[in-house]
């Protein structure tokens, strides 16, 4: 794969078409309002994206996961990666079905009936609709058994998504590893995107959710279909549900075992309960429990049915005492259609406890109601019995927030309260506990207090259009928004532009804000021109790490020397949560780097503390350390800076991988703790933000 091809202008807007027309609408529901904001300037951010993946100054973010209940009792994680993220991963896969379309096409709508890829090959949809390729699944299998095949394994997979690894995956495309650095460079960003946490960065698991995910599972799995067709073996799949036919027990059990090596040679783990062969009477028994299938579409236009029909139809699909879902598809088919009426919210209302896994249906549902005492009477009921998940409860605040009168709130404020302490768990919890307290402060029930300011990044980004009018202020919630992840900085560019609030208001100004929130914000016409400055990489990565002010005078600095000191800074970053003594040597380097710069910058325009030579009379380079010493030239000229950045190299020295001993005492050096690695990085902070405000004092 190259590079060039990876980032190329048509390949980053196919991938941005992509997404927005794909239909993994559990996910883009959390992002539409983002996307809506990146659009508008869409030229410009694609562009600006292209320049930081072409200086290989752009890196992935950590997804957050909200866990989606299943039929089983268990959870389904969804990973809500980040917009750009979602744009470069999706990229990567358009460049996979590119690669694979010709062996790809061989099993498809044959053995392989999920994630069809949509034709032409430049199509904006990247693949066709579920429901085409559901129904050939259904048709094959009947096909199967009619020509005799009656005994019939069933196959599934353990953690499919979450045991693919990343080097198999990318030897499908390049088996003789043909542009090694592109592949370690996509592998370094699936091991981000496949963990939610830094410290928990594996070499397998690929992020469910996105679309561009489902194609790079077939992908995976595409060898063992190929070697399958290979023995003559009648085999259907749709995603990791599989079917072997064969017209004795032996042929479908000696098939089973063939697919077992075939999936345990590639790390797949086989569900050892699921595994059953069987003999079927029939092709509804051939089928048997069909694969999961994706919500119903919600957002498409749909006629409304009447009462009649809709109440026929949901009896066809519940039954039982207690009563249950039987049909989940028709279920859903009927909740997204039918229309307000007693008797049906009867009959959801019995359900609602029972069955989790259709949260989003009831949710659904419950939109044909602006005000319903049964419908909340109902939700609190449900939110006292302990209802243990997350993702669930955070609906049911949701629709609290909307539907309950001020009496209703204040009985469910203190069960709030609690989750709230508990909302870190799941960002869909998170949102609906703080969208329904803050409906309760806007009641004068209780306040909301510093909450907003311990949200995550994207927490804070879904619930800009409830932010109160108070945090539109200097200092508050919404100018840090503007500076924060690239979520935060679309939903409070929206929010200036919704609320006819300008930067001035916030005492912001352009410079501290990165590019694409520039372009969003003059998109949507809160600032008139955009400043043209060149974008400083450097000056944005330490604002996001260390929170400093955003003053792009890096490059105009660093000269020739900034790129080196760019790709030193982002190998630190990287470090900085998984490994923090060998993020304190790189970010040692990078001041190391900065200081020597400065010295000159200071010495050129006659400035105090740029006498100093950073090179001795032997031509050698003067070691760090001394030109940070008090008394020095520099150190006296800038003390804060000197002392700041002296605690830091010092604390470097004393790490094991630089010397075992303390070379005062003995000591054995210990190892950078995460605690001290706080402080350090605000000592990082203070002094490089003293270096920014000298260098925009003198020019």
């Amino acid at each position: 794969m190259r590079w060039e091809s990876l980032v190329s202008v048509q390949n980053l807007r196919l991938a941005w078409r992509r997404i927005n027309t794909g239909r993994n609408l559990q996910h883009k529901r959390f992002f539409r309002d983002f996307y809506l904001v990146y659009e508008t300037a869409l030229d410009q951010n694609l562009r600006a994206l292209r320049q930081q993946l072409l200086a290989h100054a752009w890196t992935p973010s950590h997804p957050q996961r909200v866990y989606i209940p299943k039929p089983s009792g268990l959870q389904r994680p969804i990973s809500l990666l980040g917009v750009e993220d979602q744009i470069v991963l999706q990229a990567i896969a358009n460049v996979f079905a590119r690669k694979l379309a010709k062996k790809r096409k061989t099993v498809e709508l044959s053995t392989v009936f999920s994630n069809i890829l949509a034709e032409p090959s430049n199509s904006i949809f990247f693949t066709r609709p579920w429901q085409e390729s559901y129904n050939a699944f259904q048709d094959k299998c009947r096909t199967l058994f009619a020509e005799g095949n009656h005994w019939i394994a069933h196959f599934d997979l353990a953690a499919f998504y979450d045991t693919i690894s990343h080097d198999l995956l990318c030897r499908n495309i390049s088996p003789k590893e043909a542009h090694p650095e592109t592949w370690n460079r996509v592998k370094k960003w699936l091991g981000v995107w496949s963990s939610a946490e830094p410290q928990s960065i594996t070499s397998h698991g690929i992020p469910q959710g996105p679309v561009a995910s489902n194609f790079l599972a077939e992908a995976f799995f595409l060898p063992i279909d190929l070697e399958i067709g290979k023995k003559g073996i009648k085999y259907i799949r749709y995603v990791d549900d599989i079917r072997l036919f064969g017209a004795s027990e032996n042929d479908a059990r000696t098939a089973g075992i063939l697919l077992e090596w075939l999936c345990r040679d590639r790390g797949l783990i086989p569900q050892g309960k699921k595994f059953a062969v069987s003999r079927a009477s029939s092709p509804e028994e051939a089928l048997g429990s069909l694969p999961s299938i994706p919500p119903a579409e919600e957002d498409e236009e749909r006629e409304t049915m009447t009462d009649g029909e809709a109440l026929r139809l949901l009896r066809s699909c519940v039954r039982g005492k207690p009563l249950r879902v039987t049909d989940k598809s028709r279920f859903r088919y009927v909740m997204y259609r039918a229309p307000k009426s007693t008797r049906i919210l009867g009959k959801v209302m019995l359900l609602l406890p029972r069955h989790p896994e259709h949260v989003d249906t009831f949710v659904a549902y419950f939109g044909n109601y602006d005000k319903s005492r049964r419908i909340v009477e109902g939700l609190l009921e449900v939110l006292e019995s302990g209802h243990p998940y997350p993702y669930v409860r955070g609906e049911l605040w949701h629709l609290l927030a909307r539907m309950g009168s001020p009496e209703q709130l204040a009985e469910a404020l203190c069960m709030a309260r609690a989750d709230a302490r508990d909302r870190r768990k799941c960002v869909g919890l998170s949102w609906g506990v703080m969208s329904f307290l803050i409906r309760c402060q806007e009641e004068r029930l209780c306040r909301i207090g510093t909450r907003l300011q311990a949200e995550s990044p994207l927490s804070r980004a879904l619930l800009s259009t409830r932010i109160p009018q108070t945090e539109f202020a200097p200092g508050r919630v919404v100018a840090s928004m503007l500076k924060g992840t690239l979520e935060e900085q679309l939903a409070a560019a929206r929010q200036l532009q919704t609320r006819n609030i300008t930067l001035s208001g916030l005492n912001l100004r352009q410079r501290e804000l990165s590019e694409v929130c520039r372009y969003s914000l003059r998109s949507l016409g809160v600032i008139r021109r955009i400043s043209k400055t060149a974008r400083d990489w450097i000056a944005e990565r330490l604002q996001k790490k260390y929170h400093g002010s955003l003053i792009p005078i890096w490059r105009k600095l660093l000269g020739a020397e900034y790129e080196h000191a760019l790709q030193i800074l982002i190998e630190a970053d990287a470090m900085f949560e998984i490994a923090p003594a060998s993020w304190l040597q790189l970010q040692d380097s990078f001041n190391d780097a900065v200081v020597r710069i400065l010295i000159l910058y200071l010495r050129q325009r006659g400035l105090p503390g740029g006498s100093q030579g950073t090179v001795g009379k032997d031509g050698r380079l003067v070691k760090y350390g001394n030109l940070l010493q008090p008394g020095g030239i520099f150190a006296t000229a800038f003390p804060a800076v000197s002392a700041s950045l002296l605690k830091v190299h010092e604390r470097r020295s004393k790490l094991p991988g630089s010397h075992p001993y303390d070379e005062k005492g003995g000591a054995q050096n210990s190892w950078l703790k995460r605690p001290e690695r706080d402080v350090m990085a605000r000592e990082v902070c203070s002094a490089l933000s003293h270096i920014a405000s000298v260098i925009v004092r003198n020019p």
